[in-house]
Formats: structure tokens, sequence, C-alpha cells
């Protein structure tokens, strides 16, 4: 047996069935040899100390979207305690609303509107909310697609939106293209086509000082520099825990 497939069914003896073997435990161990991902077999998955629910099956959050959304919650405190009132913020392409949640999570007061197209994950997203003790005034979950459902205007804006190339599916792990969501990887011009959406869009739904905290792939960045180009925004990159310089963060700066 493999060694990734044994310590997974220890996990899932220990973490899921309290170290009880169930008919149901057999079962789960069926669905590893299979190849379904862990965090969907134990239901849930932490994200920077939030419970996120992964029962209605959204893309499962990652360690890299974890790294960028922790900096921008320590930065987004920081504004709101110089500002003096709560933040209002929009997690576009949200998935399993991680990281909406986790700004309402960390930060007390905001308001955090939770954006995902697919409306069949968000039961899991106010599941997730309540499992982590975050109070149903501080978040709204409104299905749509990009910014088509934001409205008035927002101190920042967090989008993890698909941006893998449909050519590069044969270089993704097989689990994941079998058992996760494509929707949430895919999207046309090299991966950037929501990229675009946001340069051209995000701008008239900041505040002044506002800022867009966006995923992207490292080789991207020259593509996205191209679309910043003659553009408004000031913008900067930031590095994955790796020292890849990857996610591009747009700031509405009026000179």
């Amino acid at each position: 047996m493999p060694y990734e497939l044994s310590q997974n069914i220890t996990r899932l003896l220990t973490e899921k069935y309290s170290g009880i073997e169930t008919p149901e435990f057999f079962a789960d161990v069926e669905r590893l040899k299979a190849g379904e991902p862990y965090a969907y077999i134990l239901g849930w998955k932490d994200f920077l100390g939030v419970h996120i629910d992964l029962s209605c099956k959204p893309i499962i959050p990652r360690a890299e979207t974890a790294h960028w959304a922790l900096r921008a919650i320590g930065e987004l405190k920081a504004k709101q305690a110089e500002l003096g009132r709560p933040l209002r913020t929009f997690d576009a392409y949200a998935g399993s609303g991680n990281v909406g949640l986790a700004v309402a999570k960390h930060i007390p007061g905001t308001m955090s509107e939770i954006s995902e197209l697919d409306a069949s994950l968000s039961p899991g997203i106010i599941a997730s909310a309540r499992a982590s003790g975050i109070p149903e005034e501080m978040i709204k979950v409104i299905p749509g697609d990009s910014l088509e459902i934001a409205t008035g205007l927002y101190d920042a804006i967090f989008a993890n939106p698909p941006y893998i190339p449909p050519s590069d599916i044969d270089n993704l792990d097989p689990d994941m293209v079998a058992h996760e969501p494509h929707l949430a990887f895919f999207a046309d011009e090299g991966g950037n086509e929501f990229h675009k959406v946001l340069i051209e869009q995000a701008w008239d739904f900041l505040v002044p000082g506002g800022a867009v905290y966006i995923e992207a792939d490292e080789y991207q960045r020259p593509a996205i520099e191209a679309l910043l180009k003659d553009t408004q925004w000031t913008y900067e990159f930031w590095p994955d825990q790796y020292g890849q310089v990857r996610f591009p963060v747009l700031r509405k700066i009026l000179n």
C-alpha cells in the first residue's frame, strides 16, 4: 500500500471515527483507495482557523490561498484601525467562501459579501460560518458570476478566480481533475480571462484607497502586467510561501 494512502487511512480513523473501525470507516477507505481527496472524505478543512464545510464539494482550499489571504487580513486589520470604522469587503469567485469567511472571522465588525456562481455551494458557506462562530450579520452569501452582484463600494475585493488554461489539464493531479469542480479551475485567454475582468471592472467597486487581492500563477505575471498597462491601477505582486512572485494586488490610489 502506498505510504500516503496508509497515512491517510490512519488519519481518517483518528480524525473522523475516533479510532473505531465502523462499516462507514471501511466504506471511506474504499473512497480513499479510489483517489477521492482526503478533505472531501473527512468533510471539512481548516482555513486560517475557519471550519470550511466541504459537503457541497467546492474546490478544496489551498495553502497558497491561505498565504496571501493572511497577509491581506493583516493589512486590512491595520486599515480598519486607521479608519476607525468597519470595513466592507467582497469575495468573488468564492468557491467554499474560505477567504471571505476568514476575513469575517479575523476582522471583527467587517461586512463580508461572498459571491460564487454555483448556487449549490451556498449552504456549505453558511454551514462553515456557523461552525466557525461567525455572526450571521457579518456575512452575506449571494450567488453570482464575477462582480455582477457587487453593490456599492468596498474597501477590499478578494478573488481566487479560475486561472488554469484548459490546455494544462494533463499537467494537473489526476485526483484533482477527477473529483474537484472544473468550473473552479479553467479559464480562457491563457488562464487570464477573469484577471482581465477584474482589471477592467473592479475599480468602480472600490472606495479610494481600496484594494483587489488576486490569485494567479507565477508565469501569468507578464500577461497581467500587460493588461494593467495604461490603466489607473497602482499595483504590486506578492510572493507565495515558496518565494514565487505571483499574486497581484491592485490599489485604487487617486492622485
